[in-house]
């Protein structure tokens, strides 16, 4: 899927109008099955309709979930890059499908208790293990929200669990990772630190050429030297 790298308009997001009709109309689906749909009944009639219902339902609460992933991604190429952009739609559509089993399967009248307490238990050893990566991991989705600085943007960094104070240009900003090009070379910095840090904006040094996304970023000799 191509990401735009121009501002996007109201006419240019087809999937954020899909999504959010989708979505609407997932709910509604949702809802009314919910109340009267009845896949264990003994008439063949209305097993037919609930299962039918509940596959509409499916493919309906899937598409608003792709094309809301769509979406998130184009927002986010902008800030922070395709391959951030990339991963982060990826995330979110597994995340949305997850959903959508799970309440398919509740119109169906399938018991998943078990299922759950055996994903979340799963899930809190997992926490435990990757506790430093989901801190960076979170953190990153904070820093592409509320966007303390912008790629392309000089900034200074101060945190001691950074290791002192980093000063340069942003060149990429990660979900668990954000890249910072200085004098000394290019680092990637843990989104947990850096969220942590305080930032500011620095003044770009005379002579130093923008970094360029895709290809390797340099410093003229004089920024070099300075």
């Amino acid at each position: 899927m191509h990401l735009p790298t121009h501002p996007l308009t109201v006419s240019s997001r087809p999937d954020l109008r899909r999504a959010g009709s989708a979505a609407a109309l997932a709910v509604v689906g949702f809802a009314v099955l919910a109340t009267f749909s009845s896949p264990h009944s003994p008439q063949l009639g209305a097993k037919l309709l609930a299962f039918g219902g509940a596959t509409l339902f499916a493919v309906v609460a899937a598409v608003a979930v792709r094309s809301g992933a769509n979406e998130v991604a184009r927002v986010t190429a902008l800030r922070a890059g395709p391959g951030t952009a990339s991963n982060l739609r990826l995330g979110l559509t597994m995340a949305g499908y997850v959903i959508v089993a799970s309440a398919t399967l509740s119109l169906l009248q399938v018991p998943i208790e078990k299922l759950l307490l055996s994903g979340a238990i799963t899930g809190v050893v997992i926490g435990i293990a990757a506790q430093q990566a989901l801190a960076n991991l979170f953190a990153g989705l904070v820093l592409l929200t509320s966007r303390p600085f912008d790629v392309g943007q000089w900034v200074v960094l101060r945190s001691g669990a950074l290791g002192g104070e980093y000063t340069g240009e942003v060149v990429g900003v990660g979900l668990t990772y954000t890249e910072l090009l200085t004098d000394e070379g290019r680092f990637s910095l843990p989104n947990a630190g850096v969220l942590a840090a305080a930032s500011g904006p620095r003044q770009r040094p005379a002579g130093a050429r923008p970094a360029h996304r895709g290809a390797p970023p340099r410093l003229s000799e004089a920024s070099r030297s300075s």
